[in-house]
């Protein structure tokens, strides 16, 4: 009996090592999730739509995993930087908050308030979409209008893994999101933000 409980238990820790291997075969660099948004910098961009901002947040999508990736994407004016990456933009969801006087209180729902007054910009879509694909290890550049993200709501994009042509219309996929607060914090409060 003692054997057979022995060898069950060699079995597990085989398992357990191989299923770490997978992870390890999977991602490229184990300290990143397997596919990310980089911040890359805030700056000049051509507006694609009227009523744009010519100052945009530019950010990467990197691939870390071993399998090529597929986004959503729309053909980009020539001599435009970049890549057209579809994205939403999505109101934050609400969080508990706890105040210490009933003056903080007052003050941050007026803040709330003056918040739910300000429009909420519409992410990019097209009626024609065309797909991205980055390989494994490897990133593209991409911009946004930088009010994209705003202490109110934040974008995000979907993105699937390549298995087959038809991975980008059905799935399974995975969503990338981009708040206020992955920008650098000495650049949220900078001139161009206002």
């Amino acid at each position: 009996m003692k054997r057979l409980a022995v060898l069950f238990f060699l079995l597990l820790v085989a398992d357990a090592f191989a299923q770490n291997r997978s992870i390890q075969d999977f991602v490229i660099d184990q300290s990143k999730p397997y596919v990310y948004l980089k911040f890359d910098h805030i700056g000049p961009r051509k507006p694609i739509r009227d009523g744009e901002s010519n100052t945009g947040l530019w950010l990467r999508v990197v691939n870390n995993c071993r399998i090529p990736i597929v986004f959503e994407s729309f053909g980009m004016p020539p001599g435009i930087p970049g890549a057209g990456v579809m994205d939403e933009v999505v109101e934050n969801e609400p969080v508990l908050q706890i105040y210490s006087t009933p003056e903080e209180g007052k003050k941050i729902r007026r803040r709330d308030k003056l918040q739910k007054l300000k429009r909420k910009p519409e992410g990019y879509s097209s009626e024609t979409v065309g797909v991205i694909q980055v390989l494994p290890g490897t990133d593209i550049l991409f911009s946004v209008p930088l009010n994209h993200v705003d202490d109110g709501w934040h974008m995000r994009m979907k993105f699937a893994l390549d298995l087959d042509k038809s991975s980008i219309s059905v799935g399974p996929f995975t969503y990338l999101s981009f708040y206020e607060w992955d920008i650098p914090k000495e650049l949220r409060s900078a001139p161009h933000k206002n």
